[in-house]
């Protein structure tokens, strides 16, 4: 298959949900940015989109938690979680078959779901980009929501992987979208420290502390800014090579370790530099909110 297009955006369902919160700057900006997108998206005519994202304990919870997972069932149901509206979307099994196919070839233990549940990491973009949900897709969950997370250069190795596997299939056309970040802290003190706790000791307290959303939330805006920076030279693998994990929640937030997604994307793009279409640092959206456009590559 072509890849014909790609683009990487973040996913919060609160850019949906308090979309009027919002200043109308900012707003105008970001919905601006994704209707661009989503012309080029439908220009573009692909027969499938290729997302990555994650997931936040909806499709799976403590109970298990995989690294890698490739949806291959033929219908995605959008959860409903984050005030979002539950949804169905085809899913490319072709395209994911051959994902999974490449990536178990190349030593990856990635695991399958022919159950395939996604969250609003998926949802609200898809809503954003594609409205009618009319593009099949073929999604990718990776784990950044708790530790123990991929290291950057494996999630990196991934996307390579993810390339050979769209080469492998003869005829049609791929766009490819990576969700998530960039700087934004999710949920309360307590709660964070508790999805930092080691494995084994989690689950037990997870329903006594409640996520604690707040109104308003920070944003490190010089760090967004140096991400779509190195975004845009092609150099997000050498920029995060500078922000171990530790450090990435503690200056961008539990919310930044997302940023995997667009690694994957950087490992399947070879690197290739990114359009910033917008970036505005909503505060209350709780998230430094961003959508980058990324040429096609030359034929493999």
């Amino acid at each position: 298959m072509e890849i014909v297009g790609a683009f990487a955006c973040s996913h919060a369902g609160l850019i949906a949900t308090r979309r009027e919160r919002a200043p109308r700057a900012q707003e105008r900006q970001i919905y601006g940015a994704f209707a661009s997108a989503a012309r080029d998206i439908a220009g573009l005519r692909p027969d499938a989109l290729l997302i990555i994202a994650t997931d936040h304990m909806r499709a799976f919870p403590l109970a298990s938690v995989p690294t890698f997972t490739v949806g291959v069932g033929p219908v995605a149901r959008g959860l409903g979680d984050g005030g979002l509206t539950p949804c169905e979307v085809p899913v490319h099994q072709v395209l994911s078959r051959s994902l999974l196919a490449t990536a178990i070839a190349d030593g990856f233990d990635v695991c399958f779901t022919e159950d395939v549940r996604i969250d609003h990491s998926f949802v609200m973009p898809l809503l954003a980009l594609t409205p009618a949900l009319d593009v099949p897709i073929s999604p990718v969950t990776i784990n950044c929501n708790v530790p123990p997370r991929p290291t950057y250069e494996r999630v990196y190795s991934f996307g390579a992987t993810l390339r050979r596997g769209i080469d492998a299939l003869p005829g049609g056309r791929v766009v490819v979208l990576a969700t998530g970040g960039l700087s934004h802290w999710v949920g309360s003190d307590e709660r964070r420290a508790l999805m930092n706790r080691p494995p084994g000791t989690r689950l037990a307290a997870l329903g006594q502390i409640s996520m604690g959303l707040s109104d308003t939330g920070p944003i490190n805006e010089e760090f967004d800014r140096s991400v779509l920076a190195a975004v845009a030279r092609g150099e997000l693998a050498t920029l995060l090579a500078d922000w171990p994990p530790e450090r990435l929640e503690e200056e961008a937030g539990n919310g930044a370790h997302e940023l995997r997604n667009w690694l994957v994307l950087s490992g399947l793009m070879g690197d290739a530099p990114g359009e910033v279409l917008a970036y505005e640092p909503v505060s209350e959206w709780l998230t430094g909110t961003a959508v980058v456009r990324f040429p096609a590559p030359n034929p493999a």
